[in-house]
């Protein structure tokens, strides 16, 4: 469905009565009593990884002769894409986890052979995962990629130490290096956060009426790039081609 593989286990076939709270777990709700009924286990379908697979494997071989920066801009590209669509239905899926990894070595490595070398001292990772701004590829990596011990030592000759690692997401000995996915809102938040928002915009939107004004962006300025779809649609220039039912766009 959509390139998710959805099991949907309902309450009253559950062994024990508490739900499971894991990433890739979500709960339905009757819409009327709120109550949970039941919990819809996530994961990504072959077929989405084998497009997923081909993309990257276009990638490489359309890199005969791109410079270093386009290739990696492109695995960025193909890693948000998929990451973001997915989200937490990528961490159940270990085939898929095994794919981005090896997809990430393999960008790696033909960047190196385009360098005419594979030697792991002149490829540190911080020639990889090092942003643009500071001369490097900028890569993303979903791949828990370790900082070498040797390069830890630069970090002890500042007063101020290391500072690129969020305080959320410390590794005990400052390590690792940061990966995309934990950057990213799972769709059962994104669901949450677009009922209440939506919401919001109801009394928003009755309160103006009742001072006879109309709602400008600057009065959503808070929620205007969040919600599914996203509130700023409502005051595109085409806005009145879209028909919205709770929130949901609707195909005719």
């Amino acid at each position: 469905m959509c390139g998710f593989e959805c099991r949907i286990l309902p309450k009253i076939r559950m062994t024990h009565e508490e739900f499971v709270h894991k990433d890739d777990v979500c709960n339905l709700q009757n819409e009327t009593t709120k109550e949970r009924t039941a919990q819809y286990f996530l994961s990504v379908d072959v077929e989405s990884m084998n497009r997923y697979h081909n993309r990257v494997r276009q990638i490489l071989m359309a890199s005969g002769s791109t410079t270093f920066t386009k290739i990696a801009n492109k695995w960025n590209a193909a890693l948000i894409g998929c990451m973001t669509y997915f989200r937490e239905a990528v961490v159940n899926t270990q085939e898929l986890l095994d794919l981005l990894v090896e997809s990430e070595n393999k960008i790696q490595t033909r960047i190196k052979i385009g360098l005419n070398s594979k030697m792991p001292s002149r490829f540190p990772p911080v020639v990889f995962y090092t942003p643009t701004e500071l001369g490097c590829l900028g890569m993303l990596s979903v791949g828990h990629i370790s900082i070498p011990q040797s390069d830890l030592r630069w970090s002890k000759q500042t007063d101020v130490g290391i500072t690129h690692f969020c305080s959320r997401m410390n590794h005990d000995e400052d390590q690792l290096i940061l990966i995309l996915y934990p950057h990213i809102v799972s769709w059962e938040a994104e669901f949450i956060d677009s009922q209440r928002i939506w919401t919001e915009y109801a009394l928003k939107r009755q309160e103006a009426n009742t001072q006879n004004k109309r709602l400008t962006l600057d009065d959503l300025d808070d929620s205007c790039d969040r919600d599914i779809p996203r509130i700023n649609t409502l005051f595109q220039k085409d806005r009145h081609v879209l028909a919205y039912d709770k929130g949901w766009r609707v195909r005719h």
